[in-house]
């Protein structure tokens, strides 16, 4: 018969940090992953997207301000658009609502010399606006007018944005995935 004698050590910090390190890892991981479908599911067109489908976008920016983060506990990550300018516009694609204004145009008093916008009449109701060399001063006036009533126009404006989401398909899409990211972290 053989006897055997084992001792064992249990270090509760380290096995702490160790599960932190892996809990970090593993949330990058899954932001990396949703991030990456949402991304992918956004197409680059000219025309907006039918509503309850995922934006479109004309230039391809949506598509390029998409970022993830790990908090700094640790505990949770953000993912998403972030964008200080049309950060406003992402969050309302994705729940739907009203906005109301638009950005506005920069107050400036032009000059003859100076270039600044004319209004060009269309046919219907669409105007369009060209910009000009300014040649006399009722053009300069004319210019000046023409930037505070747009600015007027676009402060009373409101628009309805109808749901477009683009996150919460991605996070649906990834959620049998997630456990995996867990799975035999903690070496």
């Amino acid at each position: 018969m053989i006897r055997l004698s084992v001792r064992t050590q249990f270090d509760s910090r380290k096995l702490q940090r160790k599960t932190e390190q892996a809990t970090f890892r593993s949330l990058r991981h899954a932001g990396g992953a949703i991030r990456l479908t949402a991304r992918r599911s956004i197409r680059r067109r000219k025309k907006p997207s039918l509503p309850g489908t995922p934006p479109h976008t004309p230039t391809g920016h949506l598509k390029r301000v998409f970022r993830y983060e790990v908090s700094n506990d640790k505990t949770n990550v953000r993912i998403g658009p972030v964008n200080e300018f049309a950060g406003k516009i992402w969050n309302l694609h994705e729940f739907g609502g009203k906005a109301k204004g638009r950005r506005l145009l920069k107050a400036h008093r032009f000059q003859v010399g100076e270039y600044g916008p004319i209004r060009i009449k269309q046919r219907g109701f669409n105007t369009k606006f060209a910009r000009i060399q300014l040649q006399t001063p009722a053009q300069a006036n004319r210019a000046t007018r023409l930037i505070e009533e747009e600015n007027t126009l676009r402060q009373n404006e409101v628009r309805n944005y109808p749901k477009r989401p683009f996150m919460k398909p991605a996070l649906d899409a990834n959620r049998s995935r997630l456990p995996k990211f867990w799975a035999n972290s903690v070496n």
